[in-house]
């Protein structure tokens, strides 16, 4: 008898607390964090791009008469509130959201989708615009409704609202410029195919009839078809046309690969020999020692005259038989122009590259070398 009214009284009371907001009813609503990822193939490296997503929505606090929110899509929500008479009326709600994907995403703002009452308004606090939620973390806000002007005129609600977070180009950016130096390290060192090291260096040495010093290959409009066939092959198609923020929308991955000696140093790295003049029999063989390979990649368009670039850079230390890298993947700036040198921009120019500190790509090498080689 004692454990039957034990059961009664534990009963009426979770009714009481249900039922009567003054003494702290709470509605809280759960979704396992784990879901089915919509995986974007980046050369050989899958990426999950969605869905951000709220897990938790709680109710933290206010004086009314009734409350409910409710997650009707991935960070959309629909409240029916009905405030009480109190001019400070209010529902104050707490609300979770989860980034499940490999990127960044950030606070946009929180958008209207229907309302179907002028007197009563809402507030999101908590949070910041264009605050960043990175990649498998959660973050939160406070969600608040309360009368326009402290007029308890109309005390019903029903809305629905739509908070707005977007994905992070940078932030993609950033995994697809580590995805195509990945993926030339194992070029470089002939892990793509057995020869794919040789078909880089005859690519960036078979320029018109005579060969010459060529640095670089990349490709743009105005590169040989065997510039552009290259990147193509090695990086594949789909990697370099991407769909980049989600909006359906195909973005060019610009990849320009540079061969030149960065630290000075004619034992590391490799050699290679190019012809000059040939008139008359009088070719000449020359040979550059020492030269390091950068990769530079871009998904912006060469509409500004700066743009956004990221690099890396490969030697192979005295002795030794593998390409390593030894300055990893740096964010930088260089200035847009055209491949060939002249004309509209659609390209840019390695030489003005810099990390957004300020080295150039010599200084970053050449550190970087000089402490491997003391290790």
């Amino acid at each position: 008898m004692r454990l039957f009214k034990c059961r009664f009284f534990m009963l009426i009371l979770l009714v009481v607390c249900m039922v009567v907001p003054s003494v702290g009813a709470t509605w809280v609503f759960y979704e396992n964090p784990l879901p089915a990822y919509e995986n974007m193939l980046v050369g050989l490296k899958a990426f999950a791009y969605g869905p951000f997503y709220i897990t938790k929505i709680e109710q933290v606090g206010g004086d009314y008469s009734s409350a409910t929110t409710l997650k009707i899509a991935d960070t959309d929500v629909e409240s029916n509130v009905t405030l009480s008479n109190s001019t400070s009326s209010t529902v104050v709600y707490n609300i979770t959201f989860y980034n499940s994907t490999d990127v960044s995403y950030y606070y946009k703002d929180t958008q209207v989708l229907s309302w179907d009452n002028d007197g009563i308004t809402y507030t999101v606090t908590d949070i910041e615009q264009k605050e960043e939620v990175p990649a498998k973390t959660y973050t939160s806000l406070t969600l608040t409704y309360k009368y326009e002007n402290g007029v308890p005129t109309d005390k019903d609600l029903l809305a629905k609202l739509h908070f707005n977070f977007v994905v992070d180009k940078e932030s993609i950016g950033v995994v697809v410029a580590q995805t195509a130096v990945n993926r030339f390290e194992q070029i470089l060192n002939n892990k793509i195919f057995d020869n794919s090291y040789e078909v880089l260096e005859n690519t960036m040495n078979a320029h018109g009839s005579n060969s010459s010093i060529v640095t670089y290959i990349g490709n743009v409009a105005g590169a040989t078809n065997a510039d552009s066939k290259f990147i193509e092959e090695m990086f594949t198609s789909e990697f370099l046309q991407m769909d980049l923020d989600g909006d359906g929308k195909s973005e060019p991955i610009t990849i320009m690969i540079k061969r030149e000696n960065l630290d000075s140093d004619e034992t590391t790295g490799d050699d290679y020999t190019y012809t000059e003049g040939g008139w008359f029999g009088n070719t000449t063989y020359k040979t550059v020692k020492g030269v390091e390979f950068t990769i530079y990649i871009t998904s912006e368009g060469f509409i500004s005259r700066t743009l956004n670039v990221y690099a890396s850079t490969f030697t192979k230390l005295p002795g030794g038989n593998e390409w390593i890298e030894v300055v990893p993947l740096t964010k930088g700036t260089a200035t847009a122009n055209n491949y060939n040198g002249w004309g509209a921009s659609n390209s840019f120019n390695t030489d003005t590259w810099k990390s957004t500190d300020g080295k150039t790509m010599d200084t970053l090498a050449t550190e970087a070398i000089k402490k491997l080689k003391q290790a």
